[in-house]
């Protein structure tokens, strides 16, 4: 069973992993969020990691296809 800790963890990871990728391309959150057909601010709020946000599988295949980096990797610890 998924706990609410589990989601919180995976969450950090993934909006951890966006930033991450983001910033290598060198994309600002409007450049992803363009790439993306997504809002500047929703981009901003997956990347804050406040608390965890319930996403899409679209909203997260389309984060994927405009980083170029397979969705598995966008919930992978350490990748960097």
């Amino acid at each position: 069973m998924i706990d609410n800790k589990d989601l919180e963890r995976q969450y950090c990871i993934f909006s951890n992993n966006i930033k991450f990728y983001r910033k290598i391309r060198g994309y600002t959150q409007e450049i992803l969020a363009e790439k993306a057909d997504l809002s500047t601010s929703y981009i901003k709020q997956i990347e804050s990691d406040r608390a965890y946000k319930n996403l899409s599988f679209t909203t997260i295949l389309k984060i994927s296809k405009a980083l170029n980096v397979d969705i598995e990797k966008l919930f992978t610890k350490d990748q960097f």
